[in-house]
């Protein structure tokens, strides 16, 4: 219920859902699976569409509301099966393609959920046609940032046909009726590559899963990510060399090997734990870091409502979450020196648990589909 009562579920009305794809239960998919769930009425729950969905995955719930995907993706070979990534993803190329093939003929309201192509969609005229952007397509528009994601044969393939998927993303971004952005930072790439506007709302957090109220072990602090480039642990974990703090990172990745082979005495690699006691940690630990660049940056609003302040990078979603000296610290390179000085600040000071908790309130569920319920409902009275 919203803040006056008021259920968020739309009026019963004949809706698809279109994402990308599923190779797991990741930040937007949950935008998916909480606009599946929450925004409409059980009696007209909406129609999912994709090109793969791995759905060893994914909830059994989400994986029967799949009506269609990509008969080309599901080939031996190709798809993905419990921890096999598949091969899929070589067929960027083509997705444009699919999408904007796909038969929405019979649906009033189409709501896609794109980070690369699902915006190609093509409803009927007179349906309602919203985008919520995780961003637009990295590979394409921001090649030198992203340039760590993808290497090798499929990065080589992907640059070949940057001006053909730029092309087709910009003249795809013309057609729906409104644009939505998970942070201002998407929110600005929307405005620069597309020429649109986009309203921004957050994507949904469960942060009743935390616990604020917990004590607190001074001068510990938490990463928790993959290890790969872009996350920067190699600049995390030099930056508590000498430090009289303590570091627990927990994540596995390709970096993980050189990781440990240098790591200072008081910072503890683990592996990818279960979720009970990661969230055990959260309530333990007294501080926060995530210094990689991010659309949003779902972990950083689970560590406010654990209680724990952030440090982030001033880049990306962090601006959106962080206030700096209220929430934790932003520093503006993911450097060693700078990060050590942010360490030094947070752990010197008291925070308020209850005032960090309530910060990340902003970012729940709840907010979510009231804001997106509002902003529906008003582009269908305006239809």
């Amino acid at each position: 219920m919203s803040a006056d009562g008021r259920s968020p579920r739309l009026p019963p009305t004949r809706a698809a859902l279109v994402h990308d794809w599923f190779s797991g239960m990741f930040g937007s998919e949950r935008v998916v699976e909480t606009l599946r769930t929450g925004l409409f009425d059980p009696t007209a729950p909406p129609d999912v569409f994709t090109f793969h969905a791995n759905h060893d995955r994914i909830p059994p719930e989400l994986s029967g509301a799949i009506v269609r995907e990509s008969r080309l993706a599901a080939l031996p070979g190709l798809r993905s099966r419990g921890e096999s990534g598949g091969r899929w993803r070589y067929l960027l190329p083509y997705m444009p393609l699919y999408f904007r093939r796909l038969d929405l003929s019979a649906y009033d309201l189409v709501i896609a959920s794109s980070h690369a192509c699902a915006l190609n969609v093509r409803p009927r005229p007179d349906a309602l046609f919203v985008v919520y952007s995780h961003t637009p397509i990295r590979y394409v528009w921001m090649p030198d940032v992203d340039r760590h994601r993808i290497g090798g044969v499929r990065g080589a393939g992907l640059r070949l046909f940057t001006g053909y998927l730029r092309r087709l993303d910009r003249e795809a971004a013309q057609r729906p009726d409104a644009f939505v952005a998970n942070s201002t930072a998407v929110r600005e790439r929307i405005e620069r590559f597309y020429g649109r506007e986009a309203t921004v709302i957050h994507p949904p957090v469960d942060v009743d899963r935390f616990d604020p109220t917990g004590e607190k072990d001074p001068g510990h602090f938490l990463w928790v990510h993959r290890l790969i480039s872009y996350k920067r642990p190699e600049v995390v974990a030099e930056a508590f060399r000498g430090l009289p703090y303590r570091l627990t990172m927990v994540g596995t990745g390709p970096l993980e090997r050189k990781l440990r082979a240098s790591l200072p005495p008081n910072v503890e690699l683990r592996g990818w734990l279960e979720r009970e006691e990661l969230e055990a940690l959260y309530a333990r630990c007294s501080g926060f870091i995530h210094v990689g660049e991010e659309d949003f940056g779902i972990t950083m609003v689970e560590a406010l409502a654990a209680g724990m302040p952030v440090i982030g990078l001033g880049r990306g979603g962090a601006r959106d979450i962080v206030r700096p000296g209220v929430d934790g610290e932003l520093i503006e390179e993911a450097e060693v020196g700078p990060l050590r000085a942010a360490i030094e600040r947070v752990a010197q000071r008291s925070w308020d648990p209850a005032a960090l908790a309530a910060r990340a309130r902003e970012f729940s569920r709840e907010r979510f589909l009231e804001r997106m319920s509002a902003l529906i409902r008003q582009l269908l009275q305006g239809a």
